[in-house]
């Protein structure tokens, strides 16, 4: 535990013991008395750790600081990142439908667990193809891959086609 989160707790826990006292003391001379004390202790408490510090000649900024750190959390990392996936192949499909290809599967595979999402290869499904009359006669692979690549930052060679 750092030096911060300790001095924190202690001005927390004088400040609690002093509201409890306050509660169950009885109105009176004594009470007052007791609240001067309490909150001069609270002052002290609040001072002591400037003045230990301030009184050293070695003084270093970073060892009051030491004990935090930054921690990154896998679990929020990876669920961003999965729904950026879910969003690229939804935006996908559905320009895919746009442009009259219908039925087809895409599947985009990334290790979600780095802080920055990288593509590293997406599937494209062809088994179930439906293409309206109207864009009957495209090459749909050539249209596919353009239309993958304006959604995910990956190598042409990497867009797998499975029929």
């Amino acid at each position: 535990m750092s030096a911060v989160s300790i001095w924190i707790l202690s001005i927390i826990g004088v400040v609690i013991m002093s509201v409890v006292v306050d509660l169950v003391m009885p109105n009176g001379s004594t009470s007052k008395f007791i609240k001067n004390i309490f909150a001069f202790v609270i002052i002290i408490v609040i001072i002591s750790p400037i003045v230990s510090f301030l009184s050293n000649k070695n003084f270093n900024l970073e060892d009051f600081f030491s004990g935090t750190s930054i921690t990154v959390q896998e679990d929020f990392i990876s669920s961003v990142n999965k729904q950026l996936i879910d969003k690229m192949e939804e935006d996908i499909l559905k320009t895919l439908k746009a442009n009259g290809i219908n039925q087809v599967q895409v599947g985009i595979s990334a290790d979600i667990f780095k802080k920055k999402l990288e593509v590293e290869q997406v599937s494209v499904d062809l088994t179930q193809i439906v293409i309206d009359e109207n864009f009957s006669h495209i090459d749909i692979k050539t249209s596919i891959r353009k239309i993958v690549l304006r959604f995910v930052s990956v190598k042409e060679s990497n867009i797998i086609f499975y029929e």
